[in-house]
């Protein structure tokens, strides 16, 4: 008598072939064949579950389970996510035989041949994973008739079909892409077993980029960045700066990822003990992320806190030499995560026994960086590192930050850390000003559907670089929410995107408005400001901030733009027709300031007083007719030819600027500036001729062109 189970296994059956969905659009008709499917699997399941590894029948359960998942996903994805079986499918079917193949491999690490045989094992089943999700993705989004913007990067070949082999069934849209992104996560994984890192890190990416409010694939890309790449291009430092990063992301969520609140604790614990010599015995440029990840570790952990200053110290030299953009983009949201931690506001493995010290010197850090970069902005352009375009998406990320935290706790700004930093009010009240912005253009109107106006009134829900990459980001949470990310996708091709000369002064108008709200902030019981390190006001309609911690120097001539020497002055439009507007519909200001507060500090002073003095010595000193003009005396030596000494007009003889005078051929050519340094061969003459169009005055365009004379040696 045949064996029964290889009767079942080789019997016609559907086991191999697409399952058969019903046409029938009838819900209890559905809802009932759902049922029936998962009461099978759950049959299933129990069966695999008994067997002992390494029993044959695993094998032949496994893949009747994986038909029933299958075949279940593909008539009720919302029931099959409710009852969760996509945790199932990978749990069960994939992850515990990675796992056993797994413990295999490391119990036979004497044995070469026997590990060589299960590596290959391992492999394959990596191959057969990784397609048979690839396969369902492909099946749910034809069978749903589902598109986005990320299955057309997964599937560049994927199109939507009306009329295809699977009748067109309905689902929630959330359940669509949490699928979708669920997929994409294990994809990414079973590619990091394969040590195909690039290749896992595009699909975790994919998978954030479905659902942002997600934190696995956050942490899942932390796991990457954690392992010891012998390939990656990456110095230590910025690997484990990226892999505190994204465990921050995956617990600084909507929806947390548990396991990343322990990954980060033991990441910290590996990072807090390094010694203070380790950092002066070698080169800052290379040890600089380090240095600030064992601060981040030792306030999170609350370890030697009290020895934390001689750190803070060395790492406060070493803040711009060290600048990279995207590097500190990292190091503040790290920071905000951490004060956001001492507020409570987000999850921990264990309480916090000294908040307040732990929140002082996170801020203490915070304003660290920010000062050392408003410093360099101010700093003359020989002297510049840092380009300021660079610089403002770090202050416009601290500020929005503490506006967002100052709404909950008032007296932030009153904290010891803000009033010690005059210099660093006085700059940032020197950088407002060089924006030149119109306060009419801060005010946001009813109508944002007009075509004409402001950036900041036009783009509100515009979501900027940084802003993207922190989208869902929860200390940020209140200030990410008004932007519509959808609208402005960039990897959707019909979505409309800012240029980058317009976000930038699109920064800068979002930058102002912070600041300006700040400053204007009254406690409503005492009347008192709640921000007094700025002062702001209106003149000629141009927002103007003055720094309360240093008095005020008075500026000859006085500048509207906040630069000594600059005579500049803004007008102020009448109406608000008559203004200019460029093509994208933004206010063109006239004249309009320079783009680098550094450049004009270098530039326009020097030309201010260029054209001062150029000025100085071509007007002659005013007198009254009534004072004598004493003219001074000749030299000792032309007192005895009186002739020679020239003959100067007095005040009361009417004088003619435009009156043609006799032009030495000697003396008075305009060429004769150039003979001392110029060949005379060379030199070029003005024809003197008694025409009235030779008449010598400024400005005037002279009529006859400058002929080579006939010079002898």
């Amino acid at each position: 008598m045949a064996n029964p189970m290889t009767r079942r296994r080789y019997q016609p059956n559907n086991r191999r072939s697409k399952p058969t969905i019903p046409t029938t659009n009838e819900s209890e008709t559905n809802s009932t064949l759902s049922h029936e499917i998962f009461d099978e699997c759950e049959k299933l399941k129990q069966k695999l579950l008994s067997l002992p590894n390494g029993n044959p029948e695993t094998r032949f359960y496994r893949q009747e389970l994986l038909d029933q998942y299958n075949q279940l996903i593909l008539v009720d994805l919302d029931f099959a996510i409710e009852k969760k079986i996509e945790h199932d499918l990978w749990t069960i079917i994939f992850k515990n035989e990675i796992s056993s193949k797994q413990d295999q491999v490391k119990e036979n690490h004497q044995h070469p041949i026997k590990r060589a045989e299960i590596q290959t094992s391992l492999q394959t089943f990596y191959e057969y994973a990784r397609g048979y999700y690839i396969k369902l993705l492909q099946d749910v989004v034809h069978s749903y008739n589902f598109e986005n913007s990320i299955c057309k990067l997964t599937f560049p070949f994927l199109q939507r079909r009306s009329l295809s082999s699977y009748s067109t069934r309905q689902c929630k849209e959330a359940s669509m892409l949490y699928f979708i992104q669920h997929i994409l996560v294990h994809v990414g994984d079973l590619n990091r077993y394969s040590n195909h890192i690039d290749l896992a890190k595009t699909f975790y990416q994919y998978a954030i980029q479905t659902i942002p409010c997600l934190g696995q694939p956050y942490n899942q890309i932390a796991i990457l960045h954690e392992m010891k790449n012998p390939l990656s291009l990456l110095t230590p430092g910025q690997n484990q700066l990226i892999t505190v990063y994204y465990y921050v992301r995956s617990i600084a969520i909507k929806v947390t990822f548990p396991l990343a609140i322990s990954n980060l604790d033991k990441l910290f614990q590996r990072l807090k003990d390094f010694p203070l010599s380790r950092y002066e015995q070698t080169s800052p440029h290379s040890e600089f992320l380090t240095l600030f990840l064992q601060i981040i570790a030792m306030i999170n952990l609350e370890s030697n806190l009290e020895g934390l200053q001689p750190f803070l110290d060395l790492f406060r030299k070493s803040i711009i030499k060290n600048f990279h953009q995207s590097q500190f983009i990292q190091m503040i949201s790290i920071l905000m995560f951490t004060l956001h931690r001492t507020l409570s506001l987000l999850p921990r493995a264990t309480p916090s026994k000294q908040p307040e010290i732990q929140f002082n010197l996170a801020l203490q850090v915070l304003i660290l960086i920010l000062e050392q970069c408003l410093e360099v902005i101010q700093l003359p352009l020989s002297m510049m590192v840092v380009d300021e375009q660079h610089i403002l998406p770090i202050v416009y990320l601290t500020f929005a930050y503490l506006a967002n935290i100052f709404k909950s706790k008032t007296d932030l700004f009153d904290h010891p850390v803000f009033k010690q930093k005059p210099t660093m009010w006085n700059s940032l009240a020197k950088l407002l000003r060089s924006f030149g912005v119109y306060a009419t253009n801060l005010e946001m109107n009813k109508d944002k559907n007009q075509t004409s106006g402001s950036l900041f009134n036009r783009y509100s829900d515009y979501p900027l670089t940084e802003e993207r990459t922190l989208e869902c980001f929860t200390p940020l949470n209140e200030i990410l929410k008004a932007y519509n990310f959808k609208k402005y996708d960039n990897n959707d091709t019909a979505s409309e995107e800012l240029s980058e000369k317009d976000e930038r002064q699109l920064r800068k108008l979002r930058l102002v408005a912070i600041l300006r709200t700040l400053s204007q902030k009254v406690d409503e019981k005492t009347k008192n400001k709640l921000f007094e390190h700025l002062i702001t006001y209106v003149k000629d309609d141009v927002v103007y901030f003055e720094s309360s911690s240093l008095p005020t120097i008075p500026q000859v001539p006085t500048s509207n733009f906040g630069v000594p020497g600059d005579r500049r002055t803004i007008q102020k439009p009448s109406k608000d027709e008559g203004r200019m507007y460029n093509s994208n519909g933004a206010v063109v200001k006239t004249p309009r300031g320079g783009r680098n507060v550094a450049l004009r500090q270098f530039f326009e002073p020097a030309m201010a007083a260029a054209e001062s003095a150029s000025k100085d010595r071509l007007m002659s000193p005013s007198h009254s007719s009534n004072d004598p003009v004493t003219n001074p005396p000749p030299p000792p030596h032309l007192l005895e030819h009186p002739g020679a000494w020239p003959q100067l007009s007095s005040v009361s003889e009417p004088r003619n600027l435009f009156h043609a005078q006799s032009l030495d051929p000697t003396e008075s050519r305009f060429d004769s500036v150039w003979r001392n340094t110029v060949d005379p061969k060379d030199q070029f003459s003005f024809q003197p001729s008694s025409s009235p169009q030779q008449i010598l005055a400024p400005g005037l365009m002279l009529p006859n062109s400058l002929t080579k004379p006939n010079f002898k040696p």
